[in-house]
């Protein structure tokens, strides 16, 4: 009895492992930006989300944002925007903004569902790269 069991337990996992796996790596993840930073509010006051970003992007699923959803109100009173800086394939910054409100889709984002981005180095400002001169 304990051989059919084992049988039947191998048998399974062989079955839905490669899915599983699917899943994991799935072309869902496999955008072309990589996330340097979000932010959000305003140009006059915002706030570094990046990690709470990371808590909503590895439910992987589309979400409107707003105050509640980031927990702050950076510039009561204003409309907000979150602003997500990204590193494209070219090696070259973007800036992606969603106005307060909007929905946010991640699917152009590499390793969305994962959150495994953020750790890139990033100009830090509001407007994104420094303009050159």
């Amino acid at each position: 009895m304990f051989h059919i069991r084992l049988v039947i337990s191998l048998l399974l996992t062989v079955a839905f492992l490669p899915r599983t796996l699917a899943s994991q790596y799935s072309s869902s993840d496999s955008g072309q930006y990589v996330i340097l930073s979000a932010q959000y509010g305003t140009a006059r006051r915002h706030v570094d989300v990046s990690n709470r970003l990371k808590e909503l992007a590895r439910q992987d699923r589309i979400f409107r944002m707003g105050n509640s959803t980031f927990g702050v109100d950076p510039d009561p009173g204003q409309v907000k925007a979150l602003r997500i800086y990204a590193r494209g394939p070219d090696g070259r910054e973007r800036m992606f903004e969603y106005r307060e409100g909007s929905t946010v889709d991640g699917s152009q984002f590499r390793s969305w569902g994962r959150g495994e981005w953020g750790n890139e180095r990033w100009s830090g400002r509001w407007e994104g790269r420094e303009r050159e001169r």
